[in-house]
Order: structure tokens, then sequence, then C-alpha cells
């Protein structure tokens, strides 16, 4: 067989893609990478379709052992990845021999790096997708992280062997104080002038209070009109606010409909940032418009078309 033996599973890994989409109304969460922008990296460079399934390393711990050649890359987080003791680059390819076995330590810069295989890893699909949904319990490896003793299969492929490189203007720089774009939504109503100004003129604190559901920051409150409303569906990013006065952003494997106030949605390219962001790291907030959000969103996924390597 072709593949990985899952040697140490670390904190959180889990096989994940870009997501599923349109099963909202049934109650399934979109899932999926949590950056976007790194994952699309490490398909693109062993030469695998955007939405091919990699693995998603949370803040690190994973060991593999190789059962076959096989091309990999990995991008993301650094998380001082070695092979038979030696580093090894990321954002670069690289070529795995049967029994070598490669080891992440625990991220240092950012909290998600991606492994991605060429040819992807055959896994099990579900509603339109192979993520892993740790909620629901659905899509790749049983619908649950990995764990000690797993295999996980790779494509049989003819092995190219050589080395691509990320272009090194494209690779992203992981801050510890972002500013994330939001688009106001229509309960804006439901926050004082005074209030939206106080939520545009902070700076947010995460602290690491947090998972794939969504990110909660600390800072000054933002208290809304209404402690609650009607449950209803919510998109990717948005920026709920409890009673509590702290704003909540909410990610890849949020809840499909909630009931607290929303001051506007983060847009999506902009939660990538977000979820790379380390506990202690600074948030802003700035308002942009309609127009400029999906400007944003098509020319992000341009990119991810377009983009080349060395």
């Amino acid at each position: 067989m072709n593949g990985f033996s899952v040697e140490n599973a670390g904190l959180q890994s889990s096989i994940q893609d870009a997501g599923r989409r349109g099963f909202g109304d049934i109650g399934l969460t979109q899932s999926g990478a949590m950056d976007e922008l790194a994952f699309a990296y490490a398909n693109m460079l062993v030469g695998n379709p955007f939405n091919t399934p990699v693995i998603e390393i949370a803040l690190g711990g994973l060991a593999l052992k190789a059962h076959g050649v096989i091309r990999i890359a990995v991008c993301g987080a650094a998380m001082n990845l070695t092979c038979k003791g030696k580093p090894l680059a990321l954002w670069q390819t690289h070529t795995l021999q049967k029994g070598d076995v490669l080891s992440f330590a625990f991220a240092s810069d950012a909290q998600f790096a991606y492994l991605a295989v060429q040819g992807g890893f055959q896994t099990p699909y579900a509603y339109g997708s192979f993520s892993t949904s740790l909620k629901e319990g659905l899509g790749g490896i049983e619908g649950r992280k990995l764990k000690a003793g797993d295999f996980l299969d790779v494509k049989e492929t003819t092995v190219c062997h050589e080395v691509r490189k990320l272009k090194s203007i494209f690779i992203p720089t992981y801050s510890d104080e972002i500013t994330l774009r939001l688009l106001k939504g229509y309960q804006e109503a439901l926050f004082t002038k005074e209030a939206q100004k106080t939520f545009f003129s902070t700076a947010y604190t995460f602290k690491g209070e947090g998972d794939r559901m969504g990110y909660r920051l600390s800072g000054e409150k933002v208290v809304p009109r209404t402690s609650g409303i009607l449950s209803e569906p919510i998109c990717y990013g948005a920026v709920q606010v409890p009673s509590h006065g702290e704003p909540i952003v909410l990610l890849k494997e949020r809840q499909t409909i909630g009931g607290y106030p929303k001051i506007g949605s983060v847009i999506a390219v902009d939660c990538f940032k977000l979820a790379q962001l380390k506990a202690g790291g600074r948030v802003r907030f700035c308002e942009v418009s309609l127009e400029e959000a999906q400007e944003a969103t098509q020319t992000f996924y341009r990119f991810c078309e377009e983009v080349g390597a060395d």
C-alpha cells in the first residue's frame, strides 16, 4: 500500500479540503481548511487541483511514516519539520522514500500547517467534501481527528522528483497584529453609534479562546441593545456579540444557526489570516463596502489559480 502510517497524531490533525457548501439547511457545517491560502499553496506545489484533500496540522506534534515514494509539500505555520532528523524547508516540495519518518514539532509563528501529497489522500467523501467535520463526525478518517495507528492511503502516481519552490514574494508573514476587513450587516442597528465607534477603534486581543468553530476576542465591551434575536443562519466570518460584549468571529466549523446579534461579517480571505493568529495576538476591524469585499474575494481565488512557483 502507498501512504502514511500515523506514528504520533499530535494535538489535532485532520483531513481537510476547502469545505462543504450548500448543506446548512440540514444542519451540516462548512468545515474545511482554516487557512485556505497555505492549503492552496501546498496543493499547487505538488501539482494537485485546488480542492484536493490535505492534512491540516493544528499546533504540531504529528509524525508520519512513509510507505512508498511520496512527493510532498508543507505550507503554513513553522513547526520545525524534519525527516530522519534533518530539517526540511516549508513552501517547497520534497520526495520521501519508503520508511522515512516525517515529524512536526510545535508551531512557533502561527497555528496551522498543511501537508499535501502528489495525487492526494484517498479518504471518505461525504456531502460534497472530503473534509473532516469534527463536530458532526463526517468526512475523512471517519469524521474524527487522526490517531496513532491510522493508515492514510495516497493515490499511486508517477512521482515527479523536480523540486518546486514557492516564489519568496508570495510566502506570507504571520503577524501578531492584524486588521480584519468587515462588511456591516443588517443588524448593525442593534448597536449604538457609540458602540460601533468603540468596535472599530479598539485593538482586541485573542487570548487563545477558540477552536475551529470560532475565536473569541477580548477588549472594550460592545454591548448590543438586545441580548438575543430569533435564531437564523450564520455565514462564515460572522461577528456575533453576546450580552457579555466581547465579539466572537465564527469560522469553519461554526454552528449553522444562532441567536446572538451580529455587527457584521469578516470577509473570507481575512478569516484565513485570523485563523493563523497566535494567542496574545491583536486584532482591529475596519469597515469595507460590499463591492470591496467581493473584489477581495474574487482576487484571492484568481490568485490561487494563477500564482506560479520557481
